[in-house]
């Protein structure tokens, strides 16, 4: 889960996010993070689902909050703009 985790905050682009969501910067954090923990979470998903019980239904979770906290270790900020 960690390489599929650095994998996306390495590949995703928040900037669309922000662009997108104009004057309301948490929804545009919310849009990232949860787009970054769904590229993190898919190949996981895939791989144990069926394999292991409820791999489907609790591995985003868990990936959400292994998110932030590498996002936060590996120093990756995210850019909200205060206006």
């Amino acid at each position: 889960m960690a390489e599929s985790i650095r994998t996306a905050i390495a590949t995703v682009d928040p900037t669309p996010f922000f662009m997108k969501c104009g004057q309301n910067a948490w929804a545009g954090v919310k849009a990232y993070t949860d787009t970054v923990t769904e590229q993190a979470a898919a190949p996981i998903v895939q791989k144990y689902t069926g394999v292991l019980t409820a791999a489907d239904v609790y591995t985003a979770s868990s990936t959400l909050a292994l998110v932030e906290s590498m996002r936060l270790d590996l120093g990756v900020g995210i850019p909200v703009l205060h206006t």
